[in-house]
C-alpha cells in the first residue's frame, strides 16, 4: 500500500497546538498503521531555506518522561482532535472525535478500536451498560 502522508497548511497545523489528538501513524516500511494519543505542544514548519520535514512536537499521553517527540506529517495518516469531554469523561471516546484530516478527506479506513452500528454498539454509541 502506498504511503499516505498528511498535508496541512500552516494555520491548520497551528490550530492543533494545545490539543489532545489521536494520531493514526504508518512508518516507512510498515504495512500496518497504529494509533497514538498525544498532546500537541508545537509545530515545526521549515522555510524554503531550511532542511527537514514539517512535524508536530507532541508529548505522548502514555509518556513517563513528558518529553516531546516529533511526529512527521509524512507518517500521519489521520489526525483527530479530541474534545475536553472525550479526554475526561467515560464512554465511547472514539465515537465523538472531530477534525479528521487525511490526504483524500476520507480517513485511512483502518480499523478503529470501537465500532458503531454493529450488533453490540448502536449508532448512538450506547452499550446499554450503566455508567456510574
Amino acid at each position: 500500500m502506498a504511503k499516505r502522508g498528511l498535508t496541512l497548511d500552516t494555520p491548520t497545523a497551528l490550530s492543533y497546538v494545545g490539543q489532545t489528538v489521536l494520531l493514526e501513524l504508518r512508518w516507512e516500511g510498515d504495512t500496518e498503521s497504529f494509533w497514538q494519543c498525544a498532546d500537541i505542544v508545537g509545530v515545526l514548519i521549515p522555510r524554503d531555506s531550511m532542511q527537514g520535514a514539517p512535524c508536530f512536537l507532541a508529548v505522548e499521553v502514555s509518556s513517563s518522561t513528558g518529553n516531546p517527540n516529533e511526529f512527521y506529517f509524512d507518517d500521519i495518516c489521520t489526525i483527530r482532535a479530541m474534545r475536553y469531554r472525550d479526554r475526561h469523561g467515560s464512554g465511547n471516546v472514539l465515537g465523538r472525535m472531530t477534525l479528521t484530516h487525511s490526504p483524500d478527506g476520507s480517513g485511512s479506513g483502518a480499523a478503529l478500536p470501537a465500532r458503531r452500528n454493529s450488533s453490540t454498539v448502536p449508532a448512538n454509541g450506547s452499550t446499554g451498560a450503566a455508567n456510574p
